[in-house]
């Protein structure tokens, strides 16, 4: 029964329900006043009834102790009568000092004198009853007895009834009248959010927003849903548009692979130079697999965006849009609501950059294919083009190609670069061979199955040359494997081909240096090592990291 009031309560409008609520909390409120103003005046009463009847005991003491001295009962009866003019005395006696009734008189012939008892009083169905004795010259000499009736003290308990009656019924009122002028202040912002709401969820139209009306509670839950709805819009817009440009890219970059596949294939034939279409293929191929990740792990955080969230947030705001401002103010998921929103922004903001960073690095890897084509296609024509590079920021530009999929595999990557001068070589032909060798000690770190994947990441001076090492801890090299790593078609990988390694010591060699590589055996790491001739009249590059 309790719990369907309850229920019905849940279920009625909110301004019935504020109005209700106050008229609860208004009337208890003044109902525990009137209780206690009521107990404090029967105690107020009770304790003038025994100061007066104590009053009345001395009065009857002192008149007639005479006549208990003397033992004259006819004038104790005559003194004790004359109390028959008061209507709430039931009976007084006097006692002497052996505890005897000496006189009475009752206004009920068949009630029975109590036996003597020391000072005092108490309240009973008969009424207040009071002892007090008699003294003359600080002996004893006798006790007083008087019964008050009890009609006096139900007439002052229905008078302070009729006025609590009577205060309640106007408080009521005037808190009736007050609570239907105020419960607009709370109903009107929160029915304007359940309109919010009803549209987004009906329409899709996350450009609404509710209005502000006050900086409460109330102005924060709809600062935060507005602000929420702002990046849900921006987070739509950019995606759209990232997508747009994204499809825009691939079609126009797969359309020149296919022209510049098809030149390269007819120049091998023509020229027999079908090692650079190899090394093309290859190298693409690795940039290729970074596009393919970088388009996945944007897949998948759509596939994991916070975004659906949202519609279950709305919905349990729909749900209790007839209450909401108890619900957020009283139940457990409401109160909940204004902090998964801030959450839900946090979220939304964290996997917009996210998107937008893989976006860059997919930018980046297309920009690649294209540099790689190039470098290839003026190789195959003229040979490379040498410029001034910083070696430093090439190894950083190899390691955020292969980005992706260092993260997944939980490769950590360590960077110990020293000051080293600038050098004038073939850039891309360098980040070829560095973008190769990173990605060997992603797979090698994760063949190994090690929950402590390490790749290291070198750059020192040498004697005229500098050292580039890519060092992990990988699965290894047995030593028959080490004298044949450089070979043209020798791989270890189930899908390798045996080009990239041999490719780049052949390149490291053209440019006056050399590739080479270290390791200790299987399931102990290897370490490969990129020297570099440099020019000593170079300014050193001061920005190591």
């Amino acid at each position: 029964m309790k719990f369907n009031k309850m229920r019905k309560l849940r279920d009625i409008p909110l301004k019935s329900k504020l109005t209700v609520i106050t008229m609860i909390t208004s009337c208890s409120a003044l109902l525990l006043a009137c209780i206690a103003f009521v107990s404090f005046g029967s105690v107020d009463y009770y304790n003038s009834l025994v100061d007066e009847l104590r009053n009345k005991a001395d009065i009857i003491g002192y008149n007639s102790s005479a006549a208990l001295s003397f033992n004259d009962h006819g004038s104790a009866e005559g003194l004790l009568s004359s109390f028959g003019a008061d209507h709430d005395i039931v009976a007084v006696a006097l006692y002497d000092n052996e505890g005897k009734v000496f006189a009475k008189y009752s206004s009920d012939a068949s009630l029975v004198i109590p036996p003597v008892e020391h000072d005092s009083h108490r309240v009973s169905r008969k009424g207040l009853e009071l002892f007090r004795e008699i003294h003359l010259e600080d002996e004893q000499i006798g006790t007083v007895y008087i019964r008050h009736s009890a009609d006096e003290f139900w007439r002052q308990l229905l008078r302070y009834a009729v006025v609590m009656t009577l205060v309640m019924a106007g408080a009521s009122a005037m808190a009736f009248l007050l609570s239907r002028r105020l419960r607009e202040v709370i109903s009107r912002p929160i029915s304007q959010l359940a309109s919010v709401v009803q549209e987004v969820t009906s329409r899709k139209d996350y450009s609404a927003r509710a209005v502000k009306q006050s900086n409460d509670e109330l102005g924060q839950l709809i600062d935060g849903f507005n602000e929420m709805l702002e990046q849900i819009q921006a987070r739509d817009i950019a995606l759209q548009s990232a997508r747009d440009d994204l499809e825009k890219r691939v079609a126009e970059r797969t359309q020149e692979l296919e022209d510049i596949h098809k030149q390269l294939l007819q120049a091998s034939r023509e020229s027999g130079m079908a090692e650079i279409a190899t090394n093309v293929l290859h190298n693409v191929g690795n940039v290729l697999n970074s596009v393919n990740i970088s388009t996945g792990v944007l897949a998948e955080n759509m596939k994991r965006s916070k975004a659906s969230s949202l519609g279950l947030v709305v919905a349990l705001l729909q749900e209790h849009a007839a209450d909401l401002g108890e619900f957020i103010a009283s139940d457990s998921k409401g109160r909940l609501v204004p902090t998964h929103l801030a959450q839900l922004s946090e979220h939304l903001t964290s996997e917009r950059e996210g998107n937008l960073r893989e976006l860059e690095a997919l930018r980046q890897n297309v920009e690649h294919i294209k540099e790689i084509v190039a470098m290839q296609q003026d190789y195959a024509r003229v040979g490379g083009l040498k410029e001034v590079i910083d070696v430093v920021n090439l190894v950083e530009d190899s390691m955020r190609m292969n980005e992706g999929g260092l993260s997944r595999h939980g490769v950590e990557v360590i960077r110990e670069f020293n000051d080293v001068p600038l050098i004038n070589v073939e850039k891309h032909k360098i980040l070829q061979i560095l973008v190769n060798l990173v990605r060997n000690a992603k797979h090698a770190c994760d063949g190994s199955k090690r929950t402590d994947k390490k790749m290291t990441v070198r750059v020192a001076n040498g004697e005229g040359l500098i050292k580039i090492s890519v060092l992990d801890n990988g699965i290894g090299i047995p030593p028959e494997n080490l004298t044949r790593i450089f070979n043209h078609g020798f791989t270890t990988w189930k899908d390798g081909h045996g080009f990239g390694l041999h490719s780049g010591a052949l390149a490291a060699k053209e440019m006056g240096g050399s590739l080479t590589v270290h390791s200790d055996g299987f399931g102990r790491g290897a370490a490969f090592t990129l020297e570099l001739p440099c020019e000593p009249n170079k300014q050193p590059n001061k920005s190591a990291v």
